[in-house]
Parts: C-alpha cells; sequence; structure tokens
C-alpha cells in the first residue's frame, strides 16, 4: 500500500513541532511530506507535493486557511482533505471550515493525541472511499457531483424523471447507490434559533452549514443521500431493511434524534421533521416524500420528528395538482427556449391559482416543480434562478416559506417575467453551454455505446431536439462526433502503446476489432495496423 501524504500548515512553528510528535504517523500509514508557515506556502505545496490530507490553522499570513482551502477545493475537487485547526471557538470559523469541506474542526488548545488519532481515523475513512472512485482528473471532472445528485433527488422526489430508464442512466452515471433492500424519505425543517437574524447572509451561512453538518453527522453512521429543498427545508433518503416499519422505526428513531442532537450543539437549532413510509423501488420515492410532506404540519406542530400512519397517507394524486401536461409543455418549451409558449403556459397556471385559497398546497408544489425544471434542465438553471430572485433575502429557496395563494401567484409571476427576460438574452450561450457538456460526457465515457437516446435521457432532452442541436451548434452530427472522437482517442492510445488493437477497440466500446478497423480506415485512411506500424517508423527513424 503506497503511503498517505500529509501536509502540515501553521504560522507557529511550535504547533508544527507538536502536531508532527504528537502521533506515530507511521502507524497509519502516513508520510509527513512538508511543513509550510503561511497560506502562500501551503497553497504552492499542495500544487507541487498532491498531498492527500492537509492539517491547516485556519488564520495565517498571507493567505488563510479557509482560503486556501476554498481555492484547492475549486482546483482539485475533493482532494486533498483537509483539517482545520483555529485558537477560537467561534461559529464563523466553524461555518467557514464546513463550507470548504473540512473533514474536521479542531480548537487547539483542546487538541489531544486522541482527539487528532480519532480525526485522522475519519479522514483516512473518506479518503479510502474517494480513491475506490478514479483519481484526480475525474474527480476534477466531476467536481460539481454533489450538486448534480441533488438534482437528481429533486427529479426523484418531484416526479419529474419522464421514465424510469431515465433515472436509471442518471443514476448510474452520477454513481448513486440505491442498492439497499428499501429506502424512505424524511422531510426536516431548522428552527431557530433566535439570535440570527430571520432574513440575511447571516441565516444564509447558517442553514446551509447546518445542511453540511447534516451530511457529515450521517454518513459516518448511514449509507444515506442529504438534499436542500429550500434555505430551511431538506430532505433525507433514508435506508432501511425493509417496508416494514417494525424492522426500523426505533433505529430511525435514534439516529434523526442523535443528528438533531449534534446540530443542535453546534449551531443552536432544533430539527423537526416527518417521516414518509418505507419503499422497495427507490423510483417509488415520491410517495414516500408526498406522505411525509402530507405529515410536516404535525412535526411543527409538535416541534419533533413524526412518523405518518397509513389511515394518513394521501394517495400521489390527492396531493399534486395535476401537472403532467404542463411538465411536457414547459420542457418544450426550456428545450426549444421558446419564451412566449413558457409565460402563456405559467399565465395560465397563475390565472387557475388566483384567489383560490383552497389550492394552496397544489399551486406551491406546481410552482416547486416549474423550478426543479429550470434547475435541471437549463444547463446554467441555478444561476439563472438565483438572479432572477437576488433582491429577495432568501432568494428563491424561499418558496416554502409563502402560506397564502397571493404569495405564490406573486412569485410565480416573479419567476416567468425573469425566464422569459433571461432566456432571451442568454439563448446562444446557453445553447453552446448544453452541447459542450454533452461534449464532456462523451469524452468520460467513451468505453459506452453512448447511443442518441442514452445521452438525451441523461441530459433531460428528447432525443431530437438534442441531434438537431449538436448539429447546429457543433457543425457535426451526433454520430460523426463521437466517431471522431473514438478515433482519436484510438490514435492516442496507439501512440502510449496502450495495448493491441483488439485491446483498444474493446476499451473504446466497439463490438468487435473487425467493426473496428473499418471504422478506423473510414476516418483516418489506414487500417489500425498500417497506422501501428508508420507511428513505429517514425519512431525509428528519429
Amino acid at each position: 500500500m503506497s503511503l498517505i501524504k500529509l501536509l502540515i500548515a501553521d504560522d507557529e512553528a511550535l504547533v508544527c513541532i507538536g502536531l508532527q510528535s504528537m502521533l506515530k504517523w507511521e502507524q497509519y500509514n502516513i508520510e509527513i511530506v512538508g511543513i509550510a508557515h503561511n497560506g502562500a506556502q501551503e497553497e504552492e505545496m499542495i500544487d507541487t507535493l498532491r498531498p492527500d490530507i492537509v492539517i491547516s490553522d485556519i488564520k495565517m499570513p498571507i493567505k488563510s486557511g479557509l482560503e486556501v482551502a476554498g481555492s484547492v477545493r475549486r482546483k482539485y475537487g475533493r482532494l486533498p482533505l483537509f483539517i482545520m485547526l483555529t485558537s477560537y471557538e467561534e461559529f464563523q470559523y466553524a461555518r467557514g471550515a464546513i463550507e470548504v469541506q473540512a473533514t474536521d474542526y479542531l480548537v487547539k488548545l483542546e487538541l489531544t493525541p486522541e482527539a487528532l488519532a480519532e480525526s485522522i481515523r475519519r479522514a483516512l475513512a473518506i479518503l479510502e472511499e474517494y480513491q475506490t472512485m478514479e483519481n484526480y482528473p475525474k474527480l476534477v471532472h466531476r467536481g460539481n457531483l454533489q450538486a448534480q445528485r441533488d438534482k437528481f433527488f429533486i427529479r426523484l422526489l418531484s416526479g419529474l424523471f419522464e421514465n424510469k430508464n431515465q433515472y436509471l442512466l442518471q443514476k448510474e452515471d452520477l454513481e448513486v447507490d440505491l442498492s439497499a433492500p428499501a429506502y424512505l424519505v424524511c422531510t426536516c425543517r431548522i428552527l431557530g434559533p433566535d439570535t440570527v437574524p430571520p432574513r440575511g447572509d447571516k441565516l444564509v451561512a447558517l442553514c446551509s452549514s447546518t445542511v453540511q453538518m447534516a451530511k457529515d453527522t450521517l454518513s459516518s453512521v448511514s449509507a444515506c443521500y442529504v438534499t436542500s429543498l429550500d434555505l430551511r427545508n431538506f430532505a433525507l433518503i433514508l435506508p432501511v431493511p425493509g417496508p416494514d416499519p417494525q424492522l426500523w422505526m426505533p433505529d430511525i428513531q435514534k439516529l434523526l434524534a442523535d443528528m438533531a442532537s449534534v446540530l443542535h450543539n453546534y449551531f443552536n437549532v432544533t430539527i423537526i421533521g416527518a417521516i414518509g413510509f418505507a419503499a422497495e423501488d427507490p423510483f417509488l420515492l415520491q410517495g414516500s416524500y408526498l406522505a411525509a410532506r402530507k405529515a410536516l404540519p404535525a412535526a411543527v406542530k409538535e416541534r419533533s420528528f413524526v412518523f405518518f400512519t397509513e389511515g394518513e397517507a394521501p394517495l400521489q394524486e390527492q396531493l399534486l395538482f395535476d401537472f403532467s401536461e404542463s411538465r411536457m409543455e414547459i420542457r418544450r418549451a426550456f428545450e426549444e427556449m421558446d419564451t412566449r409558449a413558457l409565460h402563456s403556459i405559467i399565465s395560465r397556471m397563475i390565472e387557475s391559482f388566483d384567489g383560490r385559497p383552497d389550492l394552496l398546497v397544489p399551486a406551491t408544489d406546481a410552482a416547486c416543480n416549474i423550478l426543479y425544471m429550470a434547475t435541471s434542465l437549463l444547463a446554467d438553471g441555478d444561476n439563472m434562478v438565483e438572479q432572477i430572485f437576488e433582491q429577495e433575502p432568501e432568494g428563491y429557496r424561499a418558496i416554502y416559506q409563502l402560506h397564502t395563494i397571493e404569495e405564490i401567484t406573486g412569485w410565480l409571476i416573479q419567476f416567468r417575467d425573469g425566464c422569459v427576460r433571461m432566456l432571451a438574452t442568454r439563448r446562444q450561450s446557453y445553447k453552446e453551454q448544453v452541447v459542450k457538456n454533452v461534449q464532456e460526457y462523451i469524452k468520460r465515457n467513451l468505453g459506452t455505446k453512448l447511443s442518441l437516446n442514452q445521452v438525451a435521457d441523461v441530459f433531460n432532452f428528447s432525443p431530437n431536439y438534442l441531434s438537431h442541436l449538436f448539429s447546429k451548434v457543433a457543425g457535426v452530427n451526433y454520430v460523426e462526433y463521437i466517431t471522431e472522437t473514438k478515433i482519436t482517442a484510438a490514435k492516442e492510445m496507439m501512440v502510449r502503446g496502450e495495448g493491441r488493437i483488439y485491446e483498444i477497440s474493446q476499451k473504446l466500446g466497439y463490438e468487435s476489432a473487425f467493426y473496428f478497423s473499418k471504422v478506423f480506415k473510414k476516418v483516418t485512411g489506414l487500417s489500425p495496423r498500417d497506422y501501428m506500424q508508420q507511428i513505429e517508423g517514425n519512431a525509428g527513424g528519429e
């Protein structure tokens, strides 16, 4: 097993010496590869030494440890892992450490060998999980994997997948493991604290840090997923041993109570929630989510976690506005950037809800569906809706805080007008970004067949539209682009000597070496064997 590389960064020499001697690092298969005494030196050493773990002081000269961690995270994705040190036990530093996805936050004055060892063991466990994936290049490529997974679960819980095959393809592409016997959804809400103003940056930072801490806390004990719904609401997708509540209810109660306790101790917030029923097929988790949503008012009233009861579990149709026809129309409008159609569809919905307080829940669900479709279907959807609601204290994520039909219709009007305005000004750049994303996906998956239908499903587009868009923007049709990209990759593999012809054809997803050779000759004018001999001849003549 190769050594794990550790970098220590602190502007106090005694702290660096203490950390070096506090543990027998060889027992953890760790090698200390460098000591940095300011933030600039720390980042430079990370770039050159590529450590696996960094123990970094938060406050340092030139650049703070948090600034370094944020910069490194943007450059390299998940690795290296950061353990942050500080002399100050203040919320703002804990929040900063969580925002750069540090694995731990340690107060120097309270640091003991036992505490450091526990922190290192946690980092090593995370590192082992990450290293089962492909290394840095792919992690950089997929640096926004968590954001994509959040969108995946929002689609799943909101019933926005067109079919099960689309769900399965995206699940596989995002490496989402839903292999437990059953899963349930718990919707959670963050209450308090009174010390933080009800609106503004402090509340946003508090809630985002709370959700991140919930992820960190639960991931250490359960193979679950945590997804933000809006500023104060998030959903847990929890594995259970089966659909029978008697199999899992006590364990789930303890898990949620422990999570709530940790979050209360860190941020002085109260976490309440409602738990839906367990589904053996994860594709059907929308039902569990809707049941939990129905039970949430009782959880708010009791300020605790509550379970739905079978008698109260509503049918899916009773909870949702009939969105099926509108969904297809909105999808087509987003795909084709048809702002006139989008304005018309949303206007009809606003008219149907206006003055109908009895339709508050269906209107809220419909508004959420439109929001999630925008963030899921548009290449830059998150940024676009953030700009539309940038003057709102809690942004677009405040949708569940709206309590009247007038507020919901007002939100829909603001969303409609903002979408139409912004889509009209960025049609071309948006289409170029979509095609760029598809091209990057193709390059990451050259070993598969990459049929048009499959890739269209991954990106939530109809095959006809994606084919038309790709040809128009890329200047080459979809099939030709894949062929050219695979043959380019094959030529590079031949230059590097990465296997025989049949092995290269297999790596690139061709069914037979014969067919690969035929395609290769059509594109290059040479058979693969002649091309390889030409390479060898050129190398011999040098």
